[in-house]
């Protein structure tokens, strides 16, 4: 690395540190101060309020993420450009893309980064936040961790419906399966009750149905041990998750739910796509930054932060309003979630052929 490259990149992380710590500074207060009225109509302590904030701030990293990112480069770049730094390097023979290669290079790792910080860290601090805001500082019931109405897909494709899990004794009450092939059932399980032993599932009180074609086979049952089905009691007790809090996988597990008891899949599959095509915004808003910094007009506090406010939230209106427009069925799943890092991208693009390269 040359000195160089070097000093540009110990500016821009010096600039993207104080822009997240500024973010999530101003973040944390602001929702402070609109939710002070509740923390203190339900006595919630000191460790309630700060945890629930540590959760939350790992939501307010996501999005800030790339705002952050592009006001670090307008910042470090503009600073080489107002200095005629820039002008000097072209001078030597020094193309745009060579001078910034260590920040390209930097916001492709960070994109990396910031899928797999959507993928294993996010769903997991907003449960956890969501826990500690219903439960714990508003003492309601805790419904993240479900034991009524369960549905869900084991793992040898079958589809279970349990009425009530009690997690203590393992025991499933009203519980129905379906196996299917394609859009046909081909199996329907009804027990009063199941019973876990440790390795197997006993069946109570119930009906087996098979299904071949136009006919119909019934047998019933006082206790079955059931040795074909392989899904365990940890299943049932998984936390329930909003699909906006899903990650990619849990993604792709839900929409293929939905699909096999014949529902509509479509708003889930955007929301997949938009979780892969989210983290490509900080590559996109670096090299966009990159030219817009370059250019001979000088990178100002004041301009930069325009810039920056004007990049980002358009680039989030874009995006948002196509995956309206997905979850509404009007655009596919694919174009929806990746039409504004498609039209960033061709304005950067654009930009670049303009630029002073």
């Amino acid at each position: 690395m040359t000195i160089i490259h070097h000093r540009l990149l110990v500016t821009f992380l010096r600039y993207l540190l104080y822009c997240m710590l500024g973010a999530l500074v101003l973040f944390t207060m602001v929702d402070l101060l609109e939710n002070m009225g509740s923390f203190v109509d339900n006595a919630a302590s000191s460790s309630e309020v700060l945890r629930y904030y540590l959760y939350k701030s790992a939501w307010i990293v996501d999005i800030v993420l790339p705002i952050s990112m592009l006001m670090a480069t307008l910042f470090s770049v503009g600073q080489m450009a107002r200095y005629l730094e820039l002008t000097a390097l072209f001078a030597a023979g020094w193309s745009l893309m060579r001078v910034t290669r260590p920040l390209v290079v930097l916001a492709a790792v960070t994109s990396l980064l910031s899928l797999a910080w959507r993928e294993f860290v996010l769903p997991k601090a907003n449960i956890a936040r969501d826990r500690v805001w219903e439960v714990e500082i508003h003492k309601r019931a805790d419904l993240i961790r479900p034991t009524q109405n369960l549905a869900l897909t084991g793992p040898d494709g079958r589809l279970y419906y349990a009425r009530r899990y009690d997690p203590g004794t393992r025991l499933l009450t009203g519980l129905k399966i379906l196996t299917r092939q394609d859009a046909r059932v081909t199996e329907r399980i009804d027990a009063a009750r199941a019973e876990w032993d440790g390795e197997h599932w006993t069946l109570v009180d119930g009906t087996r149905r098979v299904f071949d074609g136009d006919a119909e086979r019934l047998s019933t049952f006082t206790r079955l041990t059931a040795t074909d089905l392989t899904i365990k009691p940890q299943a049932f007790e998984r936390d329930r998750i909003a699909q906006e809090d899903m990650n990619i996988r849990q993604l792709w597990e839900y929409s293929g739910l939905v699909r096999q008891t014949g529902g509509d899949p479509r708003s889930a599959e955007v929301d997949l796509q938009f979780n892969l095509a989210f983290p490509l915004v900080n590559l996109i808003v670096v090299l966009m930054g990159i030219v817009l910094a370059s250019g001979p007009r000088k990178t100002t506090v004041a301009s930069g932060f325009g810039l920056t406010m004007a990049v980002s939230f358009g680039y989030y209106l874009f995006m948002n309003f196509g995956r309206a427009l997905g979850h509404a069925g009007a655009v596919p799943p694919v174009a929806a979630a990746w039409a504004g890092n498609l039209f960033y991208g061709l304005a950067f693009c654009g930009l670049f052929l303009r630029a002073r390269r």
